[in-house]
């Protein structure tokens, strides 16, 4: 998916370049460090892994996003964004996973990778310093569970999913007169059955640049995540019941 995203981020970048009259293009990347906690139950029959069974500690991975507004009144405007969230470690915990009791030193990784493909309205477009976007969100969660006996006394142990949630959006800034702050919180969130999934963020960026046409800046910010999943809602086998939060830091442009 980070193929993906940076193949779009290229494309966004060449037709601003083209159309700088007509579309406005921003983008930004950085890294997000988190920290996992709750549970994950997964196979038949059904087996439990926790954060603190699996050892996990913070994690840092790299993100990235961009967003594309045009003139077109009826059409959306869009936004992508990537982040990489994984998790790996080395527990002495005894566990049984599929059948298979893992015991003495095995290596595990989770990963909950996301790709958000978001279609917004702008209801306020910098209106007295402030903006205000709401649209639909399509989050695309890559799940994946690895385990590795070191000793390999027993085989390893792999399953992934992939799991497409539709989520409501909403994005607030609020640019500060007379400086080059700006203040900005977004929410997805997504309530099916019994499952709930809320993912939002707040921020703070500072332009260091300001150089028609491009802008250059800095953002720092805090990013929470509940995935609180039924498998039976999805027909799939996992069932999560997790927090992923931490800070973020990274880079902008603005074309």
């Amino acid at each position: 998916m980070s193929k993906i995203l940076s193949g779009l981020l290229l494309a966004g970048f060449l037709g601003a370049s083209v159309q700088a009259d007509f579309v406005r293009v921003e983008a930004g990347a950085g890294v997000w460090q988190n920290e996992l906690s709750g549970n994950i139950t997964t196979g038949t029959p059904a087996v439990t892994f926790d954060s603190d069974l699996l050892a996990y500690d913070k994690e840092t991975k790299g993100y990235a996003w961009v967003y594309i507004k045009h003139p077109v009144p009826v059409l959306p405007n869009l936004r992508l964004e990537y982040a990489a969230v994984d998790y790996a470690a080395t527990t002495t915990e005894t566990f049984e996973y599929k059948g298979v009791t893992y015991s003495g030193s095995t290596t595990t990784d989770t990963t909950l990778d996301q790709f958000d493909i978001i279609m917004y309205y702008n209801i306020l477009d910098n209106t007295a310093w402030m903006t205000l976007d709401l649209g639909l969100d399509v989050k695309i969660i890559q799940s994946e569970f690895n385990a590795v006996d070191n000793t390999a006394t027993v085989s390893p142990a792999h399953v992934s999913e992939t799991l497409p949630v539709p989520m409501g959006y909403a994005r607030g800034r609020v640019e500060i007169p007379g400086t080059d702050i700006g203040l900005e919180g977004n929410i997805k969130y997504s309530a099916y059955k019994s499952s709930k999934i809320m993912d939002y963020a707040l921020k703070a960026d500072y332009t260091l640049v300001d150089i028609l046409p491009v802008d250059v800046g800095l953002e720092v910010g805090y990013r929470f995540q509940q995935l609180d999943i039924d498998g039976a809602d999805f027909s799939i086998d996992t069932t999560a019941d997790i927090e992923v939060s931490g800070i973020f830091a990274g880079a902008t442009v603005r074309f």
